[in-house]
């Protein structure tokens, strides 16, 4: 569990993403917040307020490109949250998955990527006479999802008539909320004296 952040619960969807992500967030985040609360201390007018929107953007960034996107496993479907989009997939129409350069899902309609699961990737390890070789690095948030793909059962994979489908949506919230983070950013670089 060094390199995975996994939400394991009986009730719930199993939330996956890597513990790197997360605590590059509450590094970050918690710096951010720092420099906002001695900006707005320091200079608690509308240039301070302005100023107060450069590591608020940091970190409001941050959250979403490393913290907001996730994996969730349902019941009967699988949930792909990226900053920009979300994709519903359900288990019946996944055809398999591509790890190489990370997670992808495939399905007969196209290929969906998993923004916060990176793949595999490779690293050195001595064998038993020395020799530095190259090996697979097994990432566990990705295990997490195949695992839980090959455990499947009938009903759940089950789709009478055919009522599910694939569902993209856009994170209209997400997006506004990263967009005006940047604008008031902008707000508070021009507010610096030069």
């Amino acid at each position: 569990m060094a390199d995975s952040e996994i939400d394991r619960n009986e009730t719930k969807p199993t939330v996956v993403r890597t513990t790197s992500s997360t605590a590059l967030f509450f590094i970050v985040g918690g710096l951010c917040a720092l420099g906002v609360l001695s900006i707005l201390f320091g200079d608690f007018t509308l240039r301070g307020l302005a100023a107060a929107g450069i590591p608020l953007a940091v970190g409001t960034l941050v959250f979403i490109f490393y913290r907001f996107p996730r994996v969730e496993l349902h019941r009967q479907q699988l949930i792909l949250v990226n900053p920009l989009q979300t994709v519903t997939i359900p288990w019946n129409l996944v055809d398999g998955f591509e790890t190489h350069f990370g997670l992808s899902v495939r399905t007969h309609e196209k290929k969906f990527a998993s923004w916060p699961l990176a793949g595999k990737g490779k690293k050195w390890e001595k064998d038993e006479h020395d020799i530095r070789r190259l090996v697979e690095n097994p990432s566990l948030a990705v295990d997490t999802v195949l695992e839980r793909y090959s455990s499947l059962s009938d009903a759940e994979l089950a789709n009478p008539g055919g009522q599910r489908v694939i569902e993209t949506r856009w994170n209209i919230g997400i997006i506004s909320v990263g967009l005006l983070a940047i604008v008031w950013a902008l707000f508070g670089f021009a507010a610096l004296p030069s």
